[in-house]
């Protein structure tokens, strides 16, 4: 409710100031606002801060801290671009505020993982923490490059949000685990993705810019630790995975991608996508895909986020495996 009733003031705030970005997959380009980050972390703190009125527990702060860092860390590229090598080491700290967790009361995480079909593993305190730290970056920038089509990262986020949902609703459902107030931690992000895509879908309203994409990436990572699913989280955005695996090693390590030397795609004269070629186009989950054959912008992420459904629906049988059985 929050991201729909401010969103449509903020775009126009943003017009008039001029805060507005080509739309590089139109011919010609148009002009959308950026970033609707702002909007999207309110929406985020709201969710989190009324949840908290009903259970007062610290994994409510908890994620509104990690929203906030994260955002704070994507506004700053938005308004100045940081190296590719400055972010994922400044999104480290996105993961603090659950490692401070340790020294009160509530834990907010447990130090092992829950495999499907073959149970939890040990407890290691400092080998999952400093995974936990790693993870954040990872993920964060995986959101992030999947963010380059209108309504591809609010699918993506919408689509996955719920996969981790269905994880975390079957192990409050089916062990003595009390997630009750987990799952009220998770609603936010369900909630974000469904504003965010009313606003993002095509043809885009308004661009997220890497304040939100980073946001949304970095408190999807929180949920799946805190809710301790972080097997089934992994294989639901499998797609953004690969999407960043292809990436990285094409460019040959950490570029950002305003920088890049070339674009993964291309606009034809009929107004469709093709892949760029060449060797120094980077290879994006979009490049293979657009190698089988052209197609617009719409099929494009229609096909991105049949993959991504794939990835959740593959993601509800490991929850399945792990908490039902």
């Amino acid at each position: 409710m929050v991201i729909l009733v401010a969103m449509p003031p903020y775009l126009r705030y943003l017009r008039r100031r001029g805060m507005v970005v080509d739309d590089v997959h139109k011919t010609p380009p148009t002009k959308v606002p950026s970033p609707i980050g702002p909007v999207l972390l309110a929406g985020v703190i709201a969710g989190e801060a009324v949840a908290y009125l009903g259970f007062h527990s610290l994994v409510f702060v908890a994620m509104i801290g990690v929203a906030v860092i994260a955002f704070a860390i994507g506004l700053v590229d938005d308004l100045y671009v940081m190296g590719g090598k400055t972010k994922p080491l400044l999104l480290l700290l996105t993961g603090v505020p659950l490692a401070l967790s340790v020294f009160s009361p509530e834990s907010l995480y447990e130090p092992s993982l829950a495999f499907p079909l073959l149970g939890r593993t040990a407890e290691h305190f400092l080998i999952y923490t400093v995974l936990l730290l790693v993870a954040f970056p990872i993920v964060a920038n995986a959101f992030n490059m999947m963010d380059s089509f209108n309504g591809e990262l609010s699918w993506f986020t919408l689509l996955s949000s719920m996969a981790l949902l269905f994880g975390v609703v079957l192990r409050t459902a089916y062990t003595s685990w009390n997630g009750t107030g987990k799952v009220a931690a998770t609603l936010p992000l369900l909630a974000v993705a469904v504003g965010f895509l009313v606003f993002n879908r095509y043809p885009s309203r308004g661009f997220d810019g890497d304040s939100g994409a980073l946001m949304l990436g970095a408190l999807f990572a929180a949920l799946a630790i805190t809710d301790g699913v972080e097997i089934a989280a992994i294989v639901a955005i499998v797609p953004a995975v690969l999407n960043s695996f292809y990436t990285l090693w094409s460019v040959r390590g950490f570029v950002e991608r305003r920088r890049m030397a070339a674009r993964p795609t291309i606009i034809g004269s009929d107004g469709m996508l093709y892949a760029a070629p060449g060797k120094s186009a980077p290879n994006t989950l979009v490049r293979l895909i657009l190698l089988a054959g052209p197609l617009t912008e719409e099929d494009l992420v229609k096909s991105v986020a049949i993959l991504t459904a794939v990835g959740c629906l593959l993601s509800a049988g490991i929850s399945i495996m792990t908490w039902v059985f």
